[in-house]
């Protein structure tokens, strides 16, 4: 990646003492930047940038770190169950904010604990288990999902996502079934990493369908 390319800054709250639950860490970036684009989608910010490659970057924060960077996040806080999140409009890494910046990437793994639940009518990411992906490489493959469901909804559907509360859930589904899946009728568009990090190029990762057709929590 060039320095002048623009990344979507996405911030997990780590809480050491209280970790939240891996996949609702997953949802809850997703979300947030879904939301961020929603805030501040008619910003210059995301020109090209949805165009293009669609890079987001995953960090991680403490608790004290997170409420400061929180309160200057254009969308707010994202929560499901313990696990909160943030996400603000790309910048080229030049440009990041230095208390983003200093932020770290690498490494960001929660626990498998059980989700909380979501309203079986909530669209459900579903990634690709066999490729055991941390929390953050997860978390940045399941926003480009769902920010790429949301984007080919119709306005009044994406108003009524909104007002229920932005749900999301997020399963992990492997091999054959993870491909039938993806090629089913009303699913999400399907994220193809660029392997940049963690897994190899062209490699298929995330899409999304409606949970109401996929209900349940768990691989």
């Amino acid at each position: 990646m060039q320095p002048f390319d623009k990344v979507q800054p996405i911030v997990l709250l780590v809480d050491k003492t209280d970790p939240a639950a891996h996949r609702d860490a997953v949802a809850a970036a997703a979300v947030a930047s879904v939301r961020a684009y929603a805030a501040t989608g008619d910003s210059e910010a995301w020109e090209n940038w949805l165009y293009g490659r669609f890079t987001k970057t995953v960090r991680r924060a403490n608790p004290t770190t997170f409420a400061r960077l929180a309160a200057a996040a254009p969308s707010g806080a994202v929560t499901v169950g313990r696990a909160q999140a943030i996400a603000f409009e790309p910048v080229t890494y030049e440009q990041m904010p230095k208390d983003l910046a200093k932020l770290q990437v690498s490494g960001t793994q929660l626990p498998d604990d059980e989700p909380a639940p979501w309203p079986r009518s909530a669209p459900v990411i579903v990634l690709n288990a066999d490729l055991e992906m941390s929390t953050g490489k997860a978390s940045a493959q399941a926003a480009h999902a769902l920010l790429s469901w949301f984007l080919q909804l119709p306005f009044a559907e994406q108003l009524a996502w909104h007002e229920a509360g932005e749900p999301a859930g997020v399963r992990f589904t492997a091999g054959e079934r993870f491909t039938a899946l993806a090629g089913s009728d009303g699913t999400g568009p399907l994220i193809v990493d660029a392997g940049m990090t963690e897994i190899a190029p062209d490699t298929a990762t995330a899409f999304v369908v409606i949970s109401a057709d996929e209900p349940a929590p768990r691989p």
